[in-house]
């Protein structure tokens, strides 16, 4: 699996949770945990882990610069990417964290490989993203602004 974790977690509760058809996603402990966590929950096609990583009324940016707020609007927009079934490989996240430590601002960049749907050819895609997290009250970490497409839209 391309994604590495940098903090050990308990081994028998990752076990738990990925064994668990019906178990709890697993929550951002570290701002950068949200990137991770998203393409990892992608790739396994779990969508109620990717919205789950998101507040209720966050905002997820498309690539024509539109807005989507809410897990509602969130969770349509990841089923389409999980219908691809990419695999991805993240580069590099850079994180700065407010001085308070209640926000973040994220920034990804990964490659996804995959079959694009009309002409059955294999695509590479890189990405370049940038988020802005903020800590929960149970200490775990969300997405507020999520803009996946940020790399393309600066390129423009």
């Amino acid at each position: 699996m391309p994604f590495k974790r940098e903090k050990e977690q308990d081994p028998e509760m990752v076990r738990r949770l990925t064994n668990d058809a019906h178990a709890k996603p697993i929550p951002a402990y570290e701002p950068d945990d949200c990137d991770r966590l998203l393409m990892e929950a992608m790739e396994k096609g779990d969508i109620e882990a990717t919205v789950a990583l998101y507040e209720p009324e966050a905002v997820l940016l498309t690539e024509s610069g539109g807005l989507l707020q809410g897990r509602d609007m969130i969770r349509r927009h990841n089923e389409e990417f999980i219908s691809l079934r990419a695999k991805t490989t993240i580069e590099e996240i850079k994180t700065i964290i407010s001085g308070d430590g209640s926000i973040a601002t994220t920034r990804m960049k990964c490659t996804s490989v995959f079959r694009d749907p009309k002409s059955g050819h294999l695509v590479r895609q890189v990405t370049r993203t940038m988020e802005v997290v903020r800590k929960q009250s149970d200490g775990t970490w969300c997405f507020v602004i999520d803009d996946p497409f940020e790399g393309i839209r600066s390129n423009r």
